[in-house]
């Protein structure tokens, strides 16, 4: 079968992005010059760059034309946040909730997140980290009930990892997830409560999500750490 032209374009280009025939930024072809090039139709061209604008290879600005995008999108990178206080005995977890949520009570946000059947239900277990008495990172886990153990104490979960690998077997740490974080400001007054913040101070703000191997979520966490304590180091692979 023969691949369609837009294809045989977009292969090409994303050929000539990724082996740095390109700057980050630079301003990038015209669709009249792929039209020429390539001897293809506007419709044609159109679809192909559309398709590299979708995967984040590209970026259109309105009446300026379209640039290679800046992101990382799709470069091997390596991030990673710095504990600043692991191990410290100034560093002290508290947990604030252990809360089973009722089936009729449900937030459909999370429930989506978690993946869960009708008839599942979930608990939240919010913590506060602090070091040598300031109050740093603000969490709420929401996990599904059945990891949950009954008749426990609050402070029982101060570690979820820990929970999950003496409770059950499941090194949750090793994995896989996904995570976006983003900066927010102001804080929900909740949170800036927790963390001793005011209005004006920003907050870093991550949600994540673990799936397990049988492709089950087993924790969404929304987590809102202090800007001034936060650290993060990202390292690109050489291309």
């Amino acid at each position: 079968m023969k691949t369609p032209k837009y294809l045989q374009i977009e292969r090409e280009l994303r050929r000539e992005i990724e082996d740095g025939s390109f700057e980050p930024g630079d301003l990038f072809y015209s669709n009249a010059e792929l039209i020429e090039r390539f001897g293809a139709s506007s419709i044609t061209v159109i679809h192909a760059v559309r398709d590299l604008v979708n995967d984040g290879l590209l970026v259109r600005y309105q009446g300026k034309g379209t640039f290679v995008s800046r992101s990382r999108h799709r470069r091997l990178v390596r991030l990673s946040e710095h504990e600043l206080f692991h191990g410290d005995e100034a560093d002290e977890t508290r947990v604030l909730r252990l809360e089973r949520i009722p089936l009729d009570e449900r937030d459909p946000s999370v429930v989506e997140k978690l993946q869960l059947p009708a008839g599942d239900s979930y608990a939240v277990i919010e913590r506060v980290r602090s070091y040598e008495g300031v109050p740093y990172q603000h969490q709420e886990s929401y996990i599904p009930v059945r990891y949950i153990r009954d008749h426990v104490q609050p402070s029982y979960y101060e570690s979820v990892y820990r929970r999950f690998r003496e409770d059950f077997g499941i090194q949750l740490a090793r994995e896989a997830s996904h995570e976006e974080m983003r900066i927010v400001l102001p804080a929900t007054p909740h949170v800036r409560e927790a963390l001793h913040l005011t209005e004006g101070d920003p907050c870093v703000y991550k949600e994540r999500t673990t799936t397990l191997a049988d492709g089950t979520i087993a924790e969404f966490i929304k987590m809102h750490k202090r800007w001034d304590y936060f650290e993060q180091t990202v390292e690109e692979a050489a291309s």
